[in-house]
């Protein structure tokens, strides 16, 4: 395991708890209080909490954020203000910087934490400094699409050209590395968890695996949604392959390298498979073609 990026923050004391959960928030939903619902079950017993990032700046919405949270049985719970950039990173980014914990763990408000979930991430944080969790697509799956994509996380990390990435959506790491790192990148359009997985692994630190950690994922429903979603992922991709590259690379990939496909293995390539792979190529195409004329202009 990779040395500490410096002296951890003391874990016991007033001002300091062990754990913080962040969870960027977009809207006040059912799907919200399903999450929050379910953080109010969990089995962890040490001291922690909710950190709500808040990254819309209508007022109804926040009151009605405040009212569910009074409503629940919930461990001490903050409410942030991330508003001032509209962006699911900038929000974890807010809610990390105004958290307590000495662990960071990382949920979406639209999915669904297993009871388990935090003191079985909070256990592998004791052999990693960073921990992805398991994503369980099918509690919340949406009937026929099945084979629309390869699973998020098959039996390990997921990989993006042979490099694995912790997935933002069910993550934990420790408060020292994510600083260190500089937390998620607001530049990127996607793939923010990409690049500072790669981060850490530029810096030699060691990341891990959580099978028991566990999130109920939700997935977009029907064709058109998802496929705005992949092509956002291939623009993200661009960006992060020209600026970066890969690990180990001193430089930006360039040309037909940046757009080298993923490959990533499934049981069954149906209609929708083959077009959420398309939205993806242009993406990257776009995304490629945005990078370079950026370069230019500079």
């Amino acid at each position: 395991m990779a040395g500490d990026a410096g002296d951890p923050v003391p874990e016991s004391g007033d001002e300091h708890v062990s754990v913080s959960v962040v969870v960027p928030v977009g809207r006040v939903d059912d799907e919200l209080i399903q999450q929050l619902d379910a953080l109010s079950k969990q089995s962890y017993a040490g001291s922690w909490e909710i950190v709500l990032s808040m990254n819309t700046s209508d007022d109804p919405e926040r009151a009605r954020l405040e009212r569910v949270v009074a409503e629940r049985d919930l461990p001490a719970t903050l409410v942030v203000d991330s508003s001032d950039v509209r962006s699911a990173s900038h929000a974890r980014n807010v809610g990390a910087r105004e958290s307590s914990g000495v662990k960071l763990l990382f949920c979406d408000s639209d999915d669904i934490a297993d009871t388990e979930w935090v003191e079985q991430l909070v256990a592998a944080l004791e052999f990693y400094d960073a921990v992805g969790g398991f994503l369980d697509e099918e509690l919340l799956a949406v009937p026929g699409q099945e084979h629309w994509r390869p699973p998020a996380t098959p039996g390990a990390l997921p990989t993006f050209l042979g490099h694995p990435f912790l997935v933002s959506a069910n993550m934990g790491i420790k408060r020292t590395i994510f600083d260190a790192v500089g937390g998620f990148d607001t530049d990127l359009i996607r793939g923010e968890d990409i690049a500072l997985s790669w981060d850490l692994l530029e810096r030699g630190i060691e990341f891990g695996y959580c099978q028991s950690a566990v999130i109920y994922y939700r997935h977009r429903r029907g064709l058109g949604a998802m496929m705005r979603q992949h092509y956002l992922y291939g623009r993200g991709f661009s960006q992060i392959l020209s600026r970066r590259g890969t690990p180990g690379e001193s430089h930006g990939s360039r040309g037909l390298r940046a757009l080298k496909p993923n490959g990533q293995a499934v049981d069954r390539k149906s209609i929708p498979y083959v077009l959420r792979r398309g939205s993806i190529a242009t993406g990257r195409v776009i995304g490629l073609v945005e990078e370079r004329l950026l370069r230019q202009s500079h």
